[in-house]
């Protein structure tokens, strides 16, 4: 094992901790390897001559939280970034920001759950903005700036939402999805819609798409990233949250058809900075975006109500939904849908897409032949 450097001990739970002297002063900084302690101790020394280091006692939910969101940068995802900065922000630094880490209470933050809990807030986004809190605490007590994290041991907000099978998933019936799709044929982005329901991906996976994911010679599309933001908000693309979302998707007849056009429409679009090898792109050869796609969908719906021929309103993850419904109703096993749609588990294809079961028993026990 390598010599820890002078005022550096390991401690018991594996993370170094790095003790130095300032006029007479003691500081502690922590970290997982002397490069992250060296660069802490730089900080640190850097915010005491610039006279704006706080110390432990009197350091702010909202001081730390800045302190524990800069030393994330470069090891999570400017998108994880951005959602930790905007629900903290928006919800828990109102509440308790100017409050002192050393003085915050278990009450305290029952309380702020209770609040969260009466307010229009969903379940999920109020567990998920206490996880937040409770993660910022966690690592204020690793950095022994209190001794116990007054957030642990309260229960997550118990969800009582029915289960995905049971709730009302939204998928075109046939002949909403031909009314819809030749309404469409004129827009801009009909292939771009008509590729998403033919190949059952997420919005994200298909807008960071390039051609050189299109493997015509193993007759496959590669799934390798997804569209996502950095923390500052512009686009950028980055890996899908799971392997499962690493895949290949075969190609067909349609779906090369539907490429053989984006081509063409492509090559009369201007490209911009690195969006050339894009396989769709907005009408300004931007990566393209979810809230115009969903806009040239809500035209195509108020133009067939002006004719008539009124749709229920769906948003993007309709397609995908249809795609999965048609899938299975046309016979499509389900372990093949869970690998084309990148799902984790049989069991979270099962519980969106049971619904459709019970429409293709009839069928198949038609079809079933047994020699007695």
């Amino acid at each position: 094992m390598a010599r820890l450097g002078a005022g550096t001990r390991k401690r018991a739970d594996g993370t170094l901790e790095k003790r130095f002297t300032i006029d007479g002063k003691r500081y502690s900084i922590y970290g997982k390897n002397a490069k992250e302690i060296s660069q802490k101790e730089q900080d640190v020394r850097k915010k005491i001559e610039a006279g704006i280091y706080t110390d432990n006692r009197n350091i702010t939910l909202d001081g730390y939280f800045d302190e524990w969101l800069n030393g994330k940068r470069g090891s999570i995802k400017g998108n994880t970034l951005k959602w930790y900065a905007t629900y903290y922000k928006g919800h828990i630094s109102p509440c308790l920001g100017n409050v002192k880490l050393q003085k915050i209470e278990r009450r305290q933050v029952l309380s702020f759950q209770k609040d969260l809990s009466e307010s229009e807030l969903s379940i999920r986004t109020c567990n998920n903005i206490m996880k937040i809190l409770k993660i910022v605490l966690k690592d204020a007590v690793m950095d022994e700036i209190i001794m116990k994290n007054p957030a642990e041991g309260i229960k997550a907000l118990k969800e009582v939402n029915a289960k995905a099978a049971e709730t009302y998933h939204r998928a075109l019936t046939e002949q909403e999805q031909k009314e819809f799709m030749q309404e469409m044929a004129s827009d801009y982005y009909y292939e771009f819609v008509a590729f998403l329901l033919c190949t059952g991906m997420r919005f994200g996976e298909a807008a960071a798409l390039t051609w050189s994911d299109i493997d015509y010679k193993q007759n496959v599309i590669h799934v390798t990233k997804t569209a996502t933001y950095n923390e500052d908000n512009t686009r950028t693309t980055g890996t899908p949250k799971s392997e499962s979302g690493k895949r290949n998707i075969p190609l067909n007849d349609t779906i090369r058809g539907i490429l053989a056009r984006q081509r063409k429409k492509r090559s009369v679009v201007i490209p911009i900075d690195k969006e050339e090898n894009r396989v769709f792109v907005s009408v300004y050869g931007k990566m393209v975006d979810n809230c115009t796609v969903n806009r040239a969908i809500t035209s195509a719906l108020a133009r067939l109500e002006e004719h008539g021929r009124s749709i229920e309103h769906f948003t993007l993850h309709a397609l995908r939904d249809t795609f999965a419904t048609r899938y299975i109703e046309q016979g499509g096993s389900p372990q093949t849908l869970k690998t084309i749609l990148g799902h984790s588990s049989l069991a979270m294809t099962m519980d969106l897409y049971s619904h459709v079961l019970p429409n293709t028993k009839q069928k198949e026990m038609d079809n079933l032949k047994i020699i007695l």
